[in-house]
């Protein structure tokens, strides 16, 4: 077998695997994307609004304001309404103009959901976002799957936006026990082991089994963080050995590279952030790690919830 006919076999494996992830349980996916939602909300301005109320007590119309609020557009999709909000209404979503990011939709017996899953897919949107009270069929998934559409569940999208918001800074003067906070650099592992997205990830797990550690960040050519992957991530993609030998397991264990496991654009801080808020950006994220870099992004250093604990024992055995 020639290079190139190598090349092209690693290739289409690399493929089948990512069509795999696509085609994967959803509590991988969700879980996935939770982690992945930082950057998708980030990067997502123009949503179009399905189901909505007109009644400006429903909860619906309140939510739009308040994302309006944040500088988003917003465009309702409203059958047999003008205007909401002093904002345009669009029959169907397929009428509206241009690219849209997110679909966001409300409870209302009037969807024909399937066929807003089409239209989604068909425009390219991102995410189609079911807000509390729904949940999507078999139909709805399959359909949004096979167009590559991220899908959201059970989640509201204002307090998503709201949770993603940055923290506020200069709300108040800070004390002298504030200015004497802990900082970031003060607990941290400096120099991570660290991997690159073409990197194999048998070796990444080598890297963490013989390391002890379970984050390795994610780098590119000039050192630049744009990744993360976890022991828990590469527990979702490795090869079950309930469907497959263990033989098996490990060839295709082989075939699978850093970039088909990782979470890219991941949350993380500064060397002179206070621990304190590390720890919340932790609970906030539910992750159990961030990659600390500095001012060019570049990484400096791993803050765990073990070096938290490590401090708060440290405080405690102090009094």
């Amino acid at each position: 077998m020639s290079t190139m006919e190598k090349e092209t076999s690693v290739a289409e494996l690399r493929q089948e695997q990512i069509d795999h992830y696509w085609a994967g349980d959803l509590a991988r996916r969700v879980y996935l994307f939770r982690r992945q939602r930082k950057a998708i909300l980030e990067n997502c301005r123009k949503i179009a609004v399905v189901g909505a109320s007109s009644d400006p007590n429903s909860p619906s119309f309140i939510s739009i304001e308040r994302l309006l609020g944040m500088g988003l557009e917003i465009i309702p999709v409203f059958p047999g309404r003008e205007s909401l909000l002093g904002l345009h209404c669009y029959t169907h979503l397929r009428d509206v103009p241009g690219k849209l990011d997110v679909v966001q939709v409300y409870p209302n017996e009037g969807i024909d959901y399937d066929e807003l899953a089409r239209e989604a897919v068909s425009k390219d949107v991102n995410t189609f976002w079911l807000e509390p009270g729904l949940s999507a069929s078999k139909e709805v998934e399959d359909i949004l799957i096979s167009g590559r559409v991220h899908l959201v569940e059970y989640e509201s999208l204002e307090v998503e936006y709201l949770k993603h918001m940055p923290f506020p800074t200069g709300a108040a003067p800070q004390s002298r026990k504030d200015r004497k906070a802990v900082k970031v650099k003060e607990r941290m592992s400096r120099n991570p082991v660290t991997v690159k997205p073409e990197d194999g990830l048998k070796d990444a797990i080598w890297k963490m089994e013989h390391g002890h550690f379970r984050h390795l960040p994610v780098i590119d050519g000039n050192g630049k963080l744009i990744g993360i992957l976890t022991d828990r991530d590469v527990r979702l993609i490795r090869p079950s050995l309930a469907f497959v030998d263990k033989e098996d397991a490990a060839t295709q264990l082989w075939s699978i590279a850093v970039q088909q496991a990782a979470v890219f654009d991941p949350v993380s801080v500064k060397p002179e952030t206070a621990l304190k808020e590390a720890a919340e950006m932790m609970l906030r994220w539910h992750v159990g790690g961030l990659p600390v870099v500095d001012d060019h992004d570049k990484v400096v250093g791993m803050i765990t919830y073990t070096d938290i604990l490590r401090e708060f024992i440290g405080r405690e055995n102090n009094h």
